[in-house]
């Protein structure tokens, strides 16, 4: 929990606010009840913090009682049984596939409005990765060192901020 709570921040916070922009889906696939799948919206959170202990409590208000159905248990923080494919074609359909060993994001012609897909300190499974690939996604890479999740969303973040200024 703790390295999706620390993605959905470096992917949501700012020094002084929220990337309202920005969408972030949270896929569990671990017991006790998997799969969960928790969104978060930019433009509709309130209540969203810097530290993870608080927006934990967030995420558990999402996960208890999940239906395949999806619902919001909190302002912009939504909450469902939803597998790897059903959370994909939530936040699609154009993906950035983030990759150790991809191309080198900084020189790839990406999408405007892309979704990018990250895993956490597990690779993604091979059918994970085709279903991806298979979607279209641009595969990337964001260097020479394996980062952890969390530092490769900022690092993304900043790359994107850069080519908008």
């Amino acid at each position: 929990m703790d390295i999706l709570l620390n993605a959905a921040n470096a992917a949501l916070h700012l020094a002084h606010g929220l990337r309202r922009d920005v969408e972030v889906g949270l896929l569990l696939l671990g017991p006790p009840d998997p799969p969960r799948f928790v969104r978060l919206e930019g433009f509709r959170l309130r209540n969203f913090q810097p530290d993870i202990r608080s927006n934990a409590a967030l995420v558990r208000l999402a996960l208890k009682d999940a239906s395949r159905i999806e619902r919001e248990t909190s302002p912009g923080v939504f909450g469902s049984k939803a597998g790897f494919e059903e959370a994909l074609d939530r936040l699609g359909p154009t993906l950035v596939y983030v990759q150790e060993g991809g191309k080198d994001f900084r020189d790839a012609i990406l999408p405007a409005d892309a979704t990018f897909v990250l895993s956490d300190n597990q690779d993604l499974t091979a059918a994970e990765e085709r279903s991806i690939l298979d979607r279209g996604a641009v595969p990337v890479g964001l260097g020479p060192i394996p980062l952890h999740t969390d530092h490769a969303i900022a690092l993304v973040n900043n790359e994107l901020d850069r080519r908008n200024v």
